[in-house]
């Protein structure tokens, strides 16, 4: 087993109602943001090379039928010769048959849950740790190396999974995975994981999920990329033949629920910001965000 996380996951096969009609004319995948560098891009490209500055070198999309070929389309250099008569064009063109080649499509027939998207990789990931993004999150760091960088390195340095970590008000705990733990004495954002709770009530955060240094009615909850390592899979298996579910769907907190209990895992609060594109609102902040790091922030101010 590599001690490296050089493979991602990426789960896209939702269906995009929230963001419906527009779905049906383009996957939610393949929408456009203004990067930071101010070149349009899907949002599956950001996320993709969100891994890529990790040392990340395959990437799996678990996708529905359907899904693959406009995004394999995408990813190729396949581009009509006026493209490739511009040298900048060009360059674009290469970076994207540069990523097609990295990447693979596992298939998720029916939606049953964040889990078992996960578990549908398995082949892919084949025995080594791997890296896990959610696939309607983008990522802006607050320092000059990247969210998931930071994590590979702090993965590097405890030598067990590692979870990313935000703060989350009392009021979100229904949109989350909430952790429990105890302060790391190694670093002042780390975190010894000791339970990983799927969108709990108030009621049982309160009593069961308050963090030491945690400000009133805020919790820890999940940033949104993962490092874990092959136990994940073995504990994905089982769940998935013995329909172990919460909330009607094979969870991938409760396999992390399990892997903490049997190796450990490691949370770290990362210096960044998330950004969701999985409903309108959410979607509009982001483009407004990332358009705030770029060329055009005087456009938006």
């Amino acid at each position: 087993m590599s001690s490296r996380i050089q493979k991602a996951v990426i789960p896209i096969a939702g269906y995009g109602t929230r963001l419906f009609p527009a779905t049906k004319a383009v996957p939610k995948a393949l929408f456009p943001i203004i990067a930071q560098d101010g070149i349009a891009k899907p949002i599956i490209q950001l996320i993709i090379e969100e891994a890529l500055t990790a040392g990340v070198e395959e990437v799996c999309l678990v996708a529905q039928p359907q899904q693959v070929e406009p995004i394999a389309d995408y990813f190729s250099g396949t581009v009509a010769d006026a493209i490739r008569e511009k040298a900048e064009l060009a360059a674009q063109a290469d970076r994207l048959e540069e990523i097609g080649e990295r990447l693979h499509f596992a298939i998720q027939a029916e939606p049953e849950g964040f889990g078992h998207a996960i578990y549908c990789a398995k082949d892919f990931a084949a025995g080594e740790p791997v890296m896990i993004l959610l696939g309607d999150h983008l990522y802006i760091s607050e320092s000059s190396v990247s969210c998931a960088k930071q994590l590979v390195d702090v993965y590097t340095q405890v030598g067990q999974s590692v979870t990313s970590l935000d703060l989350c008000h009392e009021s979100e705990l229904s949109l989350n995975g909430i952790v429990h733990g105890s302060p790391s004495t190694e670093s002042p954002r780390g975190f010894t994981l000791a339970q990983i709770s799927e969108k709990p009530t108030v009621e049982f955060a309160q009593e069961h999920l308050r963090v030491e240094g945690i400000p009133e009615k805020q919790y820890l909850c999940n940033f949104g990329i993962d490092l874990l390592n092959p136990l994940l899979f073995d504990i994905l298996d089982y769940n998935y033949r013995h329909q172990i579910v919460t909330h009607g769907e094979i969870q991938l907190r409760d396999a992390m629920s399990e892997v903490i209990k049997r190796e450990g895992m490691y949370g770290y609060r990362v210096a960044g910001q998330r950004y969701d594109t999985g409903n309108p609102q959410d979607l509009l902040k982001t483009v407004n965000a990332f358009g705030l790091q770029g060329p055009y922030q005087s456009v938006l101010i």
